[in-house]
């Protein structure tokens, strides 16, 4: 499972760059967190990616009122639930896995629908059993020289026990 808040955000300046904000996000999968920061644009290209192959929630607006400190606590609660809604689907999409930068987790990839209804495919191994000795079977099968057999179950099993002569 997957939990993602959105829990701050935070004015940027570069040098050549009028100043933007940027979204920290806090994903938590299998008891790790790591954290991220996303400029709204990024939020954007998701939401446009996703909306092509799944029904996606309502995503926050790109005009706010004001780009007060009150608007955009608005936006970041609003993509915090934009995000949980799409990890509360049965599959989550691989871009968002790409977005949010996790690895290893069943995905929905969407890239190929024939995929969606194939049957999962067993990696279980068959074991071989024997009840007897396959070795010793074959010997007498066969009929190999006893020096050989005699030779191999020394050799392999300590066993002093001679086949009769045939």
């Amino acid at each position: 499972m997957i939990h993602v808040t959105v829990p701050s955000f935070r004015q940027v300046s570069e040098d050549d760059e009028k100043p933007y904000t940027v979204y920290q996000i806090n994903v938590l999968v299998g008891g790790r967190t790591h954290i991220l920061e996303k400029r709204y644009r990024e939020f954007h290209a998701l939401h446009k990616q996703l909306k092509k192959t799944i029904e996606t929630p309502e995503f926050p607006p790109k005009k706010v009122r004001q780009l007060s400190n009150k608007g955009l606590e608005q936006r970041r609660t609003l993509l915090e639930c934009y995000i949980q809604g799409i990890l509360d689907r049965e599959l989550v999409p691989r871009s968002l896995l790409t977005f949010l930068r996790v690895k290893n987790f069943k995905t929905a990839s969407y890239d190929s629908l024939d995929d969606i209804d194939q049957e999962p495919v067993s990696t279980h191994q068959p074991t071989m059993v024997f009840e007897t000795d396959p070795f010793l079977r074959l010997a007498m099968d066969v009929g190999l020289h006893d020096t050989v057999v005699e030779g191999v179950r020394q050799g392999l099993y300590e066993d002093d026990f001679s086949l009769p002569l045939t």
